[in-house]
């Protein structure tokens, strides 16, 4: 007979995981000996905080959870930056762990890996932390995982199982049916949506990333309408900034934050209107809506939050926006809003200092196709292309988050390119951030990943050595960095090569694209063009 242990992979299987990151321990044999004849394929990473963010890249180029598979105590508290960043994004990600034996959990009995209250712990990062302590109670976890995934606002769950209950006899590993789809908006709130829009003469779409699975829906609306779409950073490529209609990301300040206050009729889909969405600082707040702001979210809550809806619409963002644009359809509302964008495009302004990268950022762009994916880390060329990176498709721009951590941008890109191994992948990191997960190079290279690993090498963390020299703070501890990063890329067994001019950039990244395992390619900020690029 199965051990629970073993149920719980079989139960992966039924929910269509392929693919599960993680590092085995004595606390998680029995999740192993069920992987041992499982079609999961395991990833072993170097360090749990690569596990969370490979889940995360993955999560973000298939639209599926990511899966990560720890330890009891040790192996929670490492990921815990990363299940944190897919809270504050709004990502599906399923924690599977181990957990203390029942009689001494929480008994201050010093048993190995103990965590005081694991399931509290956890349960501050995550939608729901549940604690299964009945082999009988495992499938309706798992359940509940799904029915988070699919219906609600999609974040981290943790399911954890003690070791002593992973090796009991399963009592069953069935899979619940679905008890759960995502909400279908109130019918008399779509048809007021559509009056507002079909009424409006200067309307206004702004899609979050609530709104990355519904591009055709919000295409199909947007031209409906004629409204210039713009976006969060989480949603950039929704509508390609190529389509007439897109003005990009609403990482700017003039004009779009003018016309969205001046629009009469405002659309704003899948968005919280964080901060780190479009402003990028504390003191800008959310556009002063004067007209008004019809608010769509799966998330019910949100609806009242930093900018009020005049028409608030709980709903799924695919099924709301079809909803609309099918009445006004039927109303034979058709609206042309081409010129406007052309204006809003032709008049905008990035904020100080992000042409500067523009050389830099061009060169990535001439060298990542179309149907390429780049995850980027905090960085400043990074800070730049949340302005100036164009928009291609949904996903596609893999940014490091909202939470704010270093680190993210490699192992990000190793787990999309695991689940989309079709298409080219590139990360962009700096050099001090880069070193937050650099010994993830092992992992890309034992599984012979092709993507381009690029640094951007400005000897420290230069973002916020400018910060203290802007707020008249002596620079401290900001001007450390590794001494040679080729010769480290070549010790993990990458190859590296280090670009000396932009011009060569885009053929390097090319040949990383087809090569045999990743390839770390270096660029020193003050050797590219110094007339154009500041030294940090």
């Amino acid at each position: 007979m199965a051990t629970c242990g073993e149920a719980a992979i079989r139960l992966l299987e039924q929910y269509e995981v392929d693919t599960a990151f993680g590092i085995p321990g004595v606390h998680t044999l029995e999740y192993y000996r069920g992987l041992a004849d499982s079609p999961i394929q395991h990833v072993t990473p170097r360090h749990e905080q690569g596990a969370g963010y490979m889940a995360l890249g993955y999560t973000r180029a298939t639209g599926k959870p990511g899966v990560c598979i720890l330890i009891t105590g040790a192996g929670l508290t490492n990921v815990a930056t990363a299940v944190a960043t897919a809270h504050h994004d709004s990502l599906p990600m399923l924690i599977l762990s181990s957990g203390t034996a029942v009689e001494d959990a929480e008994q201050g009995h010093g048993p190995l890996h103990d965590l005081p209250d694991q399931p509290a712990f956890m349960s501050t990062i995550c939608e729901v932390s549940i604690d299964v302590r009945d082999p009988a109670e495992l499938p309706e976890a798992f359940a509940q995982a799904w029915e988070i995934f699919t219906s609600q606002r999609p974040r981290p769950v943790h399911i954890s199982v003690p070791i002593d209950v992973l090796s009991q006899p399963a009592a069953g590993d069935q899979r619940l049916p679905e008890r759960a789809v995502s909400p279908q908006p109130e019918h008399t709130l779509v048809e007021q949506a559509a009056s507002l829009l079909a009424d409006a003469k200067r309307p206004m779409i702004l899609l979050g990333g609530g709104a990355c699975h519904a591009q055709a829906e919000a295409i199909a609306l947007a031209e409906r309408v004629g409204a210039p779409v713009t976006m969060t950073i989480a949603a950039k490529g929704i509508v390609p900034d190529s389509h007439p209609l897109s003005v990009g990301t609403t990482t700017t300040i003039s004009p779009i934050f003018e016309e969205l206050e001046q629009a009469d009729v405002v659309l704003a889909v899948g968005t919280e209107f964080s901060e780190t969405d479009y402003f990028y600082t504390p003191t800008l707040a959310p556009p002063a809506f004067q007209g008004s702001l019809i608010r769509v979210d799966i998330d019910a809550e949100q609806l009242g939050k930093r900018r009020p809806a005049a028409l608030p619409i709980h709903g799924d963002a695919a099924k709301t926006m079809a909803a609309i644009e099918a009445l006004l359809a039927e109303r034979g509302v058709q609206g042309d809003g081409a010129a406007r964008a052309a204006a809003l495009r032709d008049g905008n302004h990035w904020w100080p200092g992000c042409e500067e990268f523009q050389p830099f950022l061009a060169a990535l762009e001439e060298a990542l196709p179309e149907d390429g994916i780049i995850a980027v880390d905090s960085t400043q060329p990074a800070y730049a292309a949340a302005h100036m990176w164009r928009g291609v498709r949904p996903n596609a721009y893999l940014p490091y988050g909202g939470f704010g951590t270093l680190g993210p941008a490699l192992p990000m890109a190793m787990g999309a390119k695991l689940g989309a191994p079709e298409r080219p992948v590139m990360s962009l990191s700096g050099d001090g951030g880069f070193l937050f997960t650099i010994q993830e190079l092992a992992t890309a290279v034992d599984l012979g990943l092709p993507i381009a690993v690029v640094i951007w090498q400005n000897n420290g963390y230069g973002e916020i050595k400018d910060s203290m020299l802007r707020a008249d703070v002596p620079p401290v501890a900001v001007d450390t960095s590794a001494r040679d990063f080729l010769k480290i890329a070549e010790g993990f067994g990458c190859r590296a090569v280090r670009a000396e001019t932009l011009d060569a950039l885009p053929g390097i990244i090319g040949e990383a694209f087809v090569a045999d395992g990743p390839t770390v390619i270096e660029i020193v900020a003050e050797r590219v063009a110094p007339s154009a690029l500041p030294v940090r």
